[in-house]
């Protein structure tokens, strides 16, 4: 991967490319340096380029520079900081558009003025000039129209310090990826949410893209349901001290959504990569390390990187979004939990659900709950559980015949975490015992007498609830000794270290009505285009 950097004089470019190189995890690469290499080579002179400009004249510099450009294009997996006039020329865009994405570093002429005036120093090209400020915002203005209609990302630079510059980069840059590798990072058709991050690197963050201009939304609606998933808060969690704060950098204008991409960025701080030094070649049963060391050939030993439970917190801001929006339209998405491993509740209440932290609706049950985790957590061990999602006041008619039906699609939502392992709708495995008469739901007066099928037909909602229930794996981290084999082949014992959650249930519940809530609005948006005001 290669991210090249451009914009006029003053815009923040090589600070900007070094941010984000460190952000990205990638070499930083400068043209200008590139430029001062070459002219050292054929000289045997040390030069910047603006002495290079005024010794040779900006025809020769400009040549030096479209072959500086020639080998910044086999550069690959960096982020190359060019200046604004390399890429006016049409060879130089094309030997560096092959594989490239390119980031365009906007700012007003005016804005950029003031910082090379700042700065003391007026390029190379202005010498002779009768009004030097005219004629950069001339070059501004044709850089702008080069570059503007052919990058593949832009990030306004006027008012904004180079740190959050790089921040809303990363964000548009992970949208682009996103958007270019299908399904891999992204979710949704109309509402597309796009993560990234990984456990143990700087932030994980989100893109939300397709909401609708006007909404009211704040980090403070966000961090609400962040709350709710975030480590540390009870003795049946992980002890990681994250406060998740959430930082909405781009989509919302005075509390209100713009209808361009929603950027969150959430940063990591309690991460102690030490305790998995002694993995790094060893893989953890239970863990996708095995399976991502075969695919790509290489692996984030620290923490799972991508496959860690820890990219979860992007989908709950997203998500948040996303159940603001079906509430305005009376759509409420509720969580239970209805056994954590041998315990089952006995009884459903909601109001019983809603008064403990494992939201089981039995309080009895919950008690036992609770004491099943932390006994497997005394003992070194990890439980699952089983996790029922609900769906009020959805209108009939959400969902698509055949490959896109409403159940297939809240599937591979609920599939796609990794501690699902099981799922089922309404009455699910139990109608293979029952009779087709028993399975059938009754219709009296326009609606239904029961609900087996879980509140979908022929993959579209009927307008019962959308009943859903999954099974949640036992968390795979458990501190016993345990067989398995390191990436020479060789057969090795591990005891696996750090703080991990002796049952994932309990901060399941809010990302499971997340996934349901994105899943459910992609679906909304996708039918206003069909058949407008169909819910009326």
């Amino acid at each position: 991967m290669k991210i090249v950097v451009a914009g006029a004089k003053a815009s923040g470019k090589s600070t900007v490319s070094k941010l984000l190189a460190e952000r990205l995890g990638l070499r930083c690469v400068e043209a200008d340096e590139k430029i001062s290499e070459l002219f050292r080579e054929w000289t045997g002179f040390e030069c910047s380029c603006a002495e290079i400009c005024r010794k040779v004249g900006e025809a020769e510099f400009r040549r030096l520079e479209a072959e500086a450009v020639e080998k910044l294009g086999e550069e690959d997996w960096c982020v190359v900081s060019l200046g604004g006039g390399s890429l006016m020329n049409p060879k130089s865009r094309r030997v560096l558009r092959g594989g490239a994405l390119w980031l365009y570093l906007d700012g007003s002429a005016d804005v950029l003025w003031g910082r090379v005036m700042g700065g003391g120093k007026i390029p190379a090209y202005l010498d002779g000039c009768e009004d030097p400020a005219k004629c950069f915002a001339e070059r501004v203005e044709k850089i702008r129209d080069v570059l503007l209609c052919r990058a593949d990302c832009v990030v306004e630079v006027d008012e904004r310090t180079p740190e959050e510059v790089a921040d809303a980069a990363v964000v548009e840059i992970e949208a682009e990826l996103g958007s270019r590798s299908g399904a891999a990072n992204t979710f949704g058709e109309v509402i597309k949410l796009t993560t990234f991050g990984e456990s143990h690197g700087p932030m994980i963050g989100a893109v939300l893209d397709g909401v609708r201009p006007g909404v009211e939304i704040s980090e403070e609606d966000i961090q609400k349901e962040l709350d709710r998933r975030r480590p540390g808060r009870t003795k049946m969690a992980t002890q990681r001290k994250e406060d998740d704060r959430v930082q909405i950098v781009s989509g919302v204008f005075e509390g209100r959504t713009t209808g361009c991409a929603i950027g969150m960025l959430i940063k990591n701080k309690d991460q102690k990569s030490g305790h998995y030094d002694d993995l790094k070649d060893v893989f953890r049963p239970g863990h996708a390390d095995f399976t991502f060391w075969r695919k790509y050939g290489l692996r984030d030993h620290r923490g799972g990187g991508r496959s860690s439970g820890r990219e979860t917190a992007c989908r709950v801001a997203g998500g948040a979004v996303a159940k603001k929006l079906l509430a305005e339209r009376g759509v409420t998405i509720r969580t239970c939990t209805l056994a954590v491993g041998k315990v089952k509740a006995e009884r459903f209440s909601w109001e019983d659900a809603e008064a403990n932290l494992l939201r089981c609706p039995d309080a009895k049950a919950a008690e036992q709950m609770e004491k099943e985790i932390l006994d497997a957590r005394s003992a070194g061990d990890s439980v699952g559980g089983v996790v029922q999602v609900q769906v009020d006041g959805l209108p009939a008619g959400l969902g698509d015949p055949v490959f896109a039906k409403l159940d297939a699609r809240i599937a591979q939502a609920m599939f796609s975490l990794g501690s699902v392992k099981g799922l089922e709708f309404g009455s699910g495995f139990g109608s293979a015992a029952m009779l087709g008469s028993e399975n059938n739901d009754a219709m009296s007066g326009m609606s239904f007498e029961s609900n087996n099928a879980g509140g979908i037909f022929g993959g579209i909602s009927n307008g019962e609830p959308v009943v859903a229930r999954m099974a949640v794996k036992p968390t795979p981290s458990v501190s016993l000794e345990q067989r398995t084999c390191d990436t020479a082949g060789r057969d090795r014992t591990i005891e696996i270290k750090g703080r991990h959650d002796p049952c994932i249930v309990p901060r399941v519940l809010v990302v499971m009505e997340s996934m349901m809530a994105l899943v459910l609005l992609d679906a909304w948006e996708i039918q206003e285009r069909i058949r407008p005001g169909w819910s009326e």
